[in-house]
């Protein structure tokens, strides 16, 4: 499992090619992909294709946001998992979503996120659940 060093958490350097580097080089990812935070010249095409997605949701959603059947079809945020589905189970939970986001008048089916992803990253194994998480009445943040 990846952890941030000590003395490499301060968010206001994730962005910087100093936080990045090693980051990489303990991944095995090459070290030139940092210089993707300098080149901006990806910058419009992703802002329009942004702006594409959100104009199809509306700017409440977050990401993922698939678009269903383009350029007539319907856009929405999700969906948003957090165990990796068996092969099977994977179909069936698409043929769902397709089978929601095909009804016209579908707009959002939703509740808060239970546990931490079940991912590698996060020290969980594919065979395991993430976990579980008090989400202070459906928000990670802290009620004051």
């Amino acid at each position: 499992m990846f952890e941030v060093p000590a003395g490499r958490g301060d968010a206001a350097r994730r962005g910087t090619r100093e936080f990045l580097d090693p980051v990489l080089a303990e991944v095995g990812l090459p070290a030139g992909l940092a210089a993707a935070l300098d080149d901006g010249s990806w910058d419009e095409q992703i802002q329009g294709e942004t702006d594409e997605a959100l104009a199809l949701t509306g700017k409440d959603v977050g990401t993922p946001i698939l678009h269903f059947r383009p350029p007539e079809g319907v856009a929405f945020f999700g969906p948003v998992i957090s165990r990796l589905p068996a092969d099977e189970d994977a179909v069936a939970l698409w043929d769902h979503v397709v089978a929601l986001a095909s009804f016209p008048g579908f707009a959002e089916l939703k509740r808060s996120l239970r546990e931490r992803p079940q991912l590698p990253s996060f020290g969980v194994r594919t065979d395991e659940a993430g976990r579980q998480e008090d989400w202070h009445g459906g928000s990670r943040r802290q009620k004051r």
